[in-house]
Parts: structure tokens; C-alpha cells; sequence
């Protein structure tokens, strides 16, 4: 299987939405009054509706083709599983229960499972020449479909150069850089323009060296609060029982990669790894710290899931700025 170049950036958005669904489905019930669809002994699950979402966004990938098609799919598709993943308590539980706490740990640990999984999948498999050729190719496509930007061009460019390089078929190549200079250019919408303002590698509010540090700063002082906390706990209560420890174990480990990552950035070593650390921090406070955190706050430890996410999305469109350059981390 070949991976998509912008599978990753998919993946997330997919993730994000099915959590704001959550969120909204929530509030809005709660405002409400938990109002049911149906009379009598029908009760129509919004569940279903998720269902159908999901079923929507299938069609929609697997009867058209291009860029916008693939966003309507994580739009409608991220809707949809985040509306069947918020009744997750009535499938676990023999009368139904809505309000089951474990639910909340549940929906967590299934959407950063997916996270995970799509961080293993983009970081762990090299670019292969077949891969290059496959994604210029994507994106040759998707132009002819609906027009490029300059930008989009001169990315498939780079990566049709890049397929070449590790022994694509020089005809393959210049077939498709043939049918990709065909394709009209179009002005970035306002959606083009926002995504290169937030992933730009210099400069950039989310990925620029300045939000980088900023944001390792955040999730350190976080996990080390963490920790403190964690270690009052334990000294205060001779049993102080799984959850706690839990939390205390993945508050150590993260605040533990954290204070090594900024030795090496301050000693501006060279290499990804300080920023590769990072990363890792923040899946295990996503992972494991904030897991046994839900067990005893339900929602209210969705705040501190945010931290966790976003140092996880900063660190990772970092790295992918960056592209593998060491002496640029080393220069920052």
C-alpha cells in the first residue's frame, strides 16, 4: 500500500472534528434536556445518524475524485464517527446506559489510537520511489481535476524530482510532469492560504521556531505540575490506588523525555531527535496520563487533553517542515 503525502494532515482534521462533534453532541443534549427521536418504544440513537454520515462520506470517496471530495469525506465522515463514538455507552453496558463513565476513557483511547497508528504509519515507512511517483501522480490528478496553486505544483514537482532520484522510470516521471504542467493554475483559497500561514517552517504562528519552543515550554511545565501533583498524592494516601499511579508514571515519563529534548535543544545538538522526544512526550500524555485522568474527571480532563494535542500537532508539522534537515534544527 502506498501512503498518501497528505494522509497525515487528513487523519488529524478526521480526528478533530469527531471530537468537537462529541463535544457539541454533549452540550447541546445537555442544554436540551436529552430529547429523544421517536414515540413510544422508538427511540432513534443519533448513533444512526453517525452511521449514515459515515456511509455518505464512503460515497463521496468512492464515486468522485480530488482534493475537495477528500475534505467533504473528513468533514461528513469525522461527523459521523464522532456521533456513533459519543453513544459508545449504550453498546457496552446491558441496560443501555448513556451516562457510563468508562465511556468517556473509551472514546478517548479510540481516537488517539488513531492518532498514533497515523504517526506510525508517517514516520516509521520511508518515502519510496513508488510512493513519490504515486503522490506526484495524486496530485497531477487533482490539479486536472479542479486546477493547482503554484505552491501545490512546485511540491509535486519536488517529489516527481524525488521519484527520479530513487530510480522511478524517467518516463513515468515525465509522463506525469508532462500531464501536471497541462493543468491550469489557480489563485490558494482562503483554506490554502491559512494551512501555509500554520506550517510554513520560518516564521509560522504554529511551527516557526518561536511557537515550537513556547509549546515545549507549556507541555514540560504541564507533565512536571503533573508530577508534583502526583507525587502529594502518593505521599498523602498509603493506598493510593491504580489511577493515581498511573497518573504519576505517565507524568514522569513525559516530563522525563521533556528535560531531555531541552537539553538538546539548548546545546542545539544536531539531528531531529530533541523534536522526535517532544513528540513522543505528548502521545504519552495523551496516551497514558490522560487515560487514567478521565477515569476520575470525565470531561473535565478534556482540557487537559488540549495541551497534549496540540504540543502532538506543533511538534509533528515541525518535523515534517523541517523535512529531515538536521542543520536546521541544530541552526534554531
Amino acid at each position: 500500500m502506498v501512503r498518501r503525502s497528505d494522509g497525515s494532515y487528513l487523519v488529524e482534521w478526521f480526528v478533530i472534528v469527531a471530537v468537537v462533534t462529541i463535544l457539541v453532541t454533549r452540550a447541546y443534549l445537555a442544554k436540551t434536556g436529552y430529547p429523544q427521536i421517536g414515540e413510544g418504544n422508538l427511540h432513534i440513537a443519533h448513533a444512526l445518524f453517525g452511521g449514515a454520515l459515515l456511509g455518505i462520506a464512503m460515497f463521496f470517496m468512492l464515486s468522485f475524485t480530488g482534493r475537495v471530495t477528500r475534505h467533504v469525506a473528513v468533514l461528513v465522515g469525522g461527523i459521523g464517527f464522532g456521533l456513533f463514538l459519543d453513544e459508545v455507552g449504550k453498546f457496552v453496558t446491558k441496560d443501555n446506559d448513556y451516562f457510563y463513565q468508562p465511556a468517556v476513557a473509551i472514546m478517548y483511547i479510540v481516537l488517539v489510537l488513531l492518532l498514533v497508528a497515523n504517526h506510525l504509519v508517517n514516520d516509521v515507512r520511508e518515502v519510496t520511489a513508488k510512493s513519490a511517483l504515486v503522490n506526484g501522480a495524486s496530485t497531477t490528478t487533482d490539479a486536472l481535476a479542479g486546477g493547482i496553486t503554484r505552491t501545490e505544483r512546485d511540491r509535486a514537482l519536488t517529489s516527481l524530482g524525488k521519484a527520479k532520484e530513487l530510480g522511478a522510470h524517467p518516463d513515468a516521471v515525465d509522463g506525469v510532469s508532462t500531464a501536471l504542467s497541462a493543468a491550469p493554475v489557480v489563485k490558494p483559497n482562503l483554506l490554502d492560504r491559512f494551512y501555509a500561514r500554520i506550517t510554513h517552517a520560518e516564521g509560522s504562528i504554529i511551527v516557526g521556531p518561536k511557537a515550537t519552543i513556547a509549546v515545549a515550554v507549556l507541555l514540560t511545565v504541564f507533565n512536571i505540575s503533573g508530577l508534583v501533583h502526583g507525587l502529594r498524592h502518593v505521599i498523602n494516601h498509603p493506598n493510593p490506588g491504580v489511577t493515581a499511579l498511573g497518573q504519576l508514571g505517565g507524568s514522569a515519563v513525559a516530563s522525563a523525555l521533556c528535560i531531555l529534548a531541552f537539553v538538546g535543544l539548548v546545546r542545539r545538538v544536531g539531528g531531529l531527535w530533541p523534536l522526535r522526544l517532544l513528540r513522543t512526550a505528548a502521545l504519552v500524555t495523551m496516551l497514558l496520563t490522560q487515560v487514567f485522568n478521565f477515569v476520575t474527571e470525565q470531561f473535565g480532563a478534556l482540557i487537559n487533553v488540549g495541551v497534549g494535542l496540540i504540543a502532538l500537532l506543533v511538534f509533528s508539522y515541525r518535523i515534517n517542515a523541517l523535512g529531515g534537515d538536521a542543520e536546521v534544527v541544530a541552526d534554531k
